[in-house]
């Protein structure tokens, strides 16, 4: 990358339930190199990601997408626009490759089970943070078995909660929170709220409220507050309402990520930006 160019970075909280030591890195190598489709004809995989020397628990890898053909369609001349059938050896290669490779780079910090996301690369090609996480959830769930779960949230902005339930009148409110990490620090009131369902052996709760008809709109108390903040990193808050231009709005804190814009300097990697953002996570 030259000097001066702007990277942006998206993050996701990876929670293992149990979640023993490694088993985010190891995880990661497991469904390494399976391809998943993300849309239409565009597919990714990520590959196993290497622990980053002298970084203690971080580990880097790529994501890789790619364009399928479809071999069966015909295609276009482009000097008589006449359609003409795929020829055999182009059907071989079509088979064999993808087309208009799209490379980004990711890196885990186990430490924290946060993943910092690569979303424009060095030749301007972009990948959004929803991709991403679709990308990450799809291949961790297939190792949800014999009582070994994964979730995968979109980390939101700091304001983002605040934008869900910013409204000026609250008509339903959306609570789904997920079942965290055992010892995360969240605070004691949160703490309280997220031992119930450890306790309950829960994996997630959703709480759903609705307003009283002939009031000003809904006002959580205390505790469920905590909950919508908890939520908003693990799970997520979507309200209904009407806005300051009394207009119909619903909002949800997963259209709000995170989204961090740093210039790279020369001789600076992306991992090395990468690490110094998620070390931010560690508090």
């Amino acid at each position: 990358m030259v000097q001066g160019n702007i990277i942006e970075i998206g993050f996701l909280n990876v929670v293992a339930s149990p979640h023993p030591d490694g088993i985010y890195a190891k995880s990661l190598i497991t469904v390494a190199n399976t391809p998943v489709n993300l849309r239409g004809r565009d597919y990714a995989i990520i590959t196993p990601p290497k622990a980053v020397p002298r970084q203690d628990g971080l580990h880097e890898g790529v994501i890789s997408v790619w364009t399928d053909i479809d071999s069966s369609e015909p295609s276009i001349e482009k000097a008589t626009f006449k359609q003409v059938d795929v020829e055999a050896a182009l059907k071989k290669v079509f088979a064999e490759r993808g087309f208009n490779n799209r490379s980004f780079v990711y890196v885990l910090d186990e430490q924290t089970h946060t993943v910092g996301v690569e979303l424009r690369n060095d030749l301007g090609k972009t990948l959004s943070i929803r991709q991403a996480g679709k990308l990450f959830e799809h291949l961790l769930s297939t190792l949800n078995k014999d009582g070994q779960t994964f979730d995968v949230t979109i980390l939101p902005e700091e304001d983002a909660l605040a934008n869900v339930l910013g409204l000026e009148r609250i008509d339903k409110i959306v609570i789904v929170l997920k079942r965290p990490n055992p010892g995360d620090h969240h605070g004691t009131d949160a703490e309280e709220i997220l031992r119930e369902l450890h306790e309950q052996n829960m994996k997630r709760a959703e709480y759903i409220f609705s307003r009283q008809p002939g009031t000003d709109g809904i006002h959580l108390n205390e505790e469920n507050q905590t909950k919508a903040e908890v939520a908003s990193s693990n799970g997520y808050v979507e309200s209904t309402g009407m806005d300051e231009d009394d207009e119909r709005s619903k909002r949800s804190t997963q259209e709000y990520p995170r989204i961090i814009r740093r210039i790279l300097a020369a001789g600076t990697t992306f991992g090395a930006v990468v690490a110094t953002e998620l070390r931010r996570f560690r508090g």
